[in-house]
């Protein structure tokens, strides 16, 4: 048996102002052909190999394309993106099976589900006979086009996502299966009109922990072979939007209750995922009654400005923490540890170079929305200049390089700012430390992060924030201007009863 293997990863954020082309696969993550049965990168396709190769099963290897979070996907590099694929569909020889691991939540100028194009034009070219299975992210927005294309969906376990491996790997387990005729699978889907905040989706503890609990039940009483659990990334304004549940099962009545089962729990759980958010001045008085209290004992707070998160697509260039900590005067009091996205300021930076003083704006060259803030004027002095690469650790698929740019960090007082050329994920201490800045010990640490930075971080500190900022990401959803999701819809609207797929 042959299998075709390929993997194309990108959320999307319809709020953010920028927008994404192919250049954000080729700086963060684009293997080619056999490359990929030598990447090192811990990814869904890693995972899909290793299973693979255990059960003696060939691989025609295709792509691995990964790139950070942004605005939507230009339209012409979707075209590019969907050549590619259904060139290597075309050249490629005779294979039984297909695997592509997807993110979930990419959308496009003039197309909302860039997943099920994608699973349309792999199925209209290896037709109805040839099974086809396709792993998602958790924060998938799964459509009905997505689930019809495909003949088994399977979603990441863990929030902060940890199981990429383990994903691609029972991707596998399940396509073999079909290939072997072992099973003939069967799908049931459930969408609900809701989004959560992402900030209190972990699977450690709280809802969506209790949600699994659930669904792994359902598994072993034999209900359900594979059930996922997709809470969607809450930043898309699109029509087909919401949480989904989707079992994959062996009996259709048994799926369908199943998911019916599943989708009513997550309803009457939606509450319990608020999150309670702070303000900086009320974190910044505890970290300094706390550093008169502890004495050498310190543990860093760590603070999250979800809203500008560059994992969730924003654009990573807010200054809102460091305007407020600068107002309160904490740059004299305490060691802080902040990042933001700002090209010219890195370049006047460099320019000054290392050790000596400089004076400029920074913040806001990437969104223009000047109602989250504006470029704030300062000065500084130029510790340490950087090319940017440094590698992802726990939280993330382990051995990915990633790329922030050119970056510096620059002294402002007791305020280390690490400022970079280009947005890239920032939930890992790794980031931080690749410009000799050491985390565990400052006494404030910014993240630009939803949920992810807590894989790494917590083992650094309890004292874990999200914040109440402006920006493109925003825990409060409702400060977003939706414009395309169907009414009503929570947590705009709790004035209604959904049932069943039924809204009264």
């Amino acid at each position: 048996m042959k299998v075709l293997v390929g993997g194309i990863i990108q959320e999307s954020n319809t709020f953010s102002p920028m927008r994404s082309t192919m250049e954000n696969f080729r700086r963060h993550h684009l293997v080619m052909g056999d490359d990929m049965l030598a990447m090192r990168t811990e990814n869904e396709i890693k995972g899909f190999l290793q299973a693979a190769s255990e059960q003696g099963v060939g691989v025609i290897p295709t792509f691995s394309a990964n790139a950070v979070s942004s605005g939507v996907f230009k339209d012409t590099a979707l075209s590019e993106l969907l050549g590619m694929v259904e060139a290597h569909l075309q050249s490629a020889s005779r294979y039984d099976g297909v695997y592509f691991a997807l993110h979930g939540a990419m959308a496009a100028e003039g197309c909302d589900d860039v997943e099920g194009e994608l699973i349309e034009r792999i199925r209209s070219h290896i037709g109805k006979a040839i099974p086809l299975v396709v792993s998602l992210d958790l924060h998938a927005n799964v459509t009905r086009r997505m689930v019809n294309g495909v003949d088994g969906l399977v979603g990441f376990r863990t929030y902060p996502h940890t199981d990429f491996v383990e994903t691609g790997y029972r991707s596998a387990q399940l396509l073999f299966s079909i290939m072997r005729k072992e099973l003939r699978p069967c799908s049931a889907f459930r969408k609900l009109p809701m989004i959560v905040p992402a900030e209190n989706s972990q699977t450690s503890s709280g809802p969506f922990a209790d949600l699994w609990k659930e669904a792994e039940n359902g598994e072993a009483e034999g209900h359900s072979v594979v059930t996922s659990l997709f809470p969607v990334q809450p930043w898309l304004d699109v029509e087909e939007m919401g949480i989904s549940v989707v079992v994959v099962g062996k009996e259709p009545e048994h799926a369908e209750r199943e998911a019916d089962r599943m989708a009513e729990l997550f309803w009457q759980k939606r509450r319990e995922f608020e999150i309670e958010l702070f303000q900086v001045k009320e974190i910044a008085e505890r970290a300094l009654q706390s550093r008169e209290e502890d004495g050498l004992n310190r543990y860093p707070y760590i603070i999250s400005d979800s809203s500008d998160s560059p994992g969730a697509g924003a654009t990573g260039d807010s200054n809102f923490v460091l305007r407020e900590l600068l107002e309160l005067g904490v740059h004299n009091r305490l060691a802080c540890l902040l990042t933001m996205v700002d090209a010219p300021a890195v370049a006047k930076a460099i320019e000054a170079g290392v050790g000596c003083s400089v004076t400029m704006e920074v913040g806001y060259t990437l969104n223009p929305n000047r109602a989250h803030g504006k470029p704030v004027q300062l000065t500084g002095t130029v510790r340490k200049i950087g090319d940017g690469r440094f590698q992802l650790q726990g939280g993330y698929a382990k051995h990915t390089t990633a790329h922030m740019g050119r970056c510096v960090v620059l002294d402002i007082g007791n305020v280390s700012l690490l400022i970079t050329e280009k947005p890239t994920f920032t939930g890992d201490p790794a980031m931080y430390r690749s410009m000799g800045l050491e985390p565990s010990k400052a006494d404030i640490v910014l993240v630009k992060s939803a949920n992810q930075f807590r894989a790494d971080y917590e083992r650094l500190s309890d004292r874990i924030f999200i914040l109440d900022t402006p920006g493109c990401s925003p825990a409060n959803v409702r400060r977003l201007p939706y414009s395309k999701l169907p009414r009503p819809f929570y947590p705009f609207d709790d004035d209604f009863i959904w049932s069943g797929g039924s809204v009264r």
